[in-house]
């Protein structure tokens, strides 16, 4: 039974909406400068390396659920990580076109996308299915709160192509929407805390440094040296007053409650913003095959 909240009191699952992948195609074909992001080569090789490591990142949230889903019980739980599998799907698939068109402008996202399937070969899928499952938890925790607060903050994507502002936006609102589906799965199926608190900590640090690492291959394979001031720029936007280190923190900071649970933080007006005001059918295919 649906409580007024959205929540079911009788299930496993916590996630107070439908989970529902939707199939989207964005005209990256658009895009006029490997420089996508605010003209500044910084910021724009933060996006693309965080872009090259979707395919294969979100291929491993996928199996490192599926490792559990045939010992699920519970019908509305089976539901959403069925949902969750299939907008996981379609981030994979829509980076990896993004991907391409990044290689072709001269950020080679696709040469790191192999390294990056390296990285994880000898690192989270040598652990075991509870070690994996933590880990995806963690990272799902950080990917979700900086998809809120690219919806909250809309000018953190000023100077950012229509098609890539399009693209992060929607795939924000999905993980949103799956905030909480990898957590109650684990916590059904492994339950220590101090697994997840420990996979954050260690997902985290290698978060920043395989980022920092590929964004530097990025910059030098494309013999890309940026001026001081777009350092300068870059260094503002990552840790200054309004920085995003800083606008995170508090919700990553939450993560370690011993009683947290990702819709403590409930932020599905987001979701409804989004719907109201930046989604565009053009780029929904079911809706446009529809009409």
């Amino acid at each position: 039974m649906k409580a007024a909240n959205g929540f079911n009191e009788n299930s496993v699952s916590t996630t107070p909406l439908e989970v529902r992948p939707r199939r989207m195609r964005f005209p990256y074909e658009e895009m006029t400068s490997r420089f996508f992001y605010d003209d500044n080569p910084l910021k724009s090789a933060l996006i693309a390396s965080l872009s090259s490591t979707f395919p294969a990142g979100e291929g491993e949230f996928i199996e490192s659920v599926r490792l559990f889903q045939d010992k699920v019980d519970d019908p509305e739980l089976s539901t959403q990580i069925r949902g969750f599998i299939g907008q996981e799907a379609h981030h994979s698939q829509q980076h990896k076109d993004f991907n391409r068109a990044l290689q072709k402008m001269g950020f080679d996202a696709v040469r790191v996308e192999a390294i990056f399937e390296k990285d994880l070969a000898w690192s989270i899928r040598k652990a075991n299915p509870g070690q994996r499952l933590a880990f995806t938890v963690a990272i799902e925790h950080l990917t979700a709160i900086l998809a809120e607060e690219f919806l909250t903050n809309p000018a953190r994507l000023e100077g950012m192509e229509p098609a890539i502002c399009q693209l992060l936006q929607w795939h924000a609102v999905e993980e949103i929407e799956h905030k909480a589906v990898a957590f109650d799965l684990y916590m059904s199926q492994v339950g220590n805390r101090k697994l997840l608190r420990l996979a954050m900590r260690v997902g985290l640090f290698m978060l920043i440094y395989r980022t920092s690492k590929y964004m530097c291959f990025m910059l030098a394979w494309s013999r890309t040296m940026p001026t001081w001031k777009q350092f300068m720029a870059f260094g503002r936007f990552m840790f200054g007053k309004n920085g995003l280190f800083r606008a995170l923190r508090a919700n990553y900071r939450a993560y370690f409650r011993a009683d947290f649970h990702p819709w403590d933080h409930d932020n599905r007006a987001l979701i409804e913003t989004w719907k109201q005001k930046i989604y565009q059918q053009k780029y929904d295919l079911a809706k446009e095959k529809a009409a």
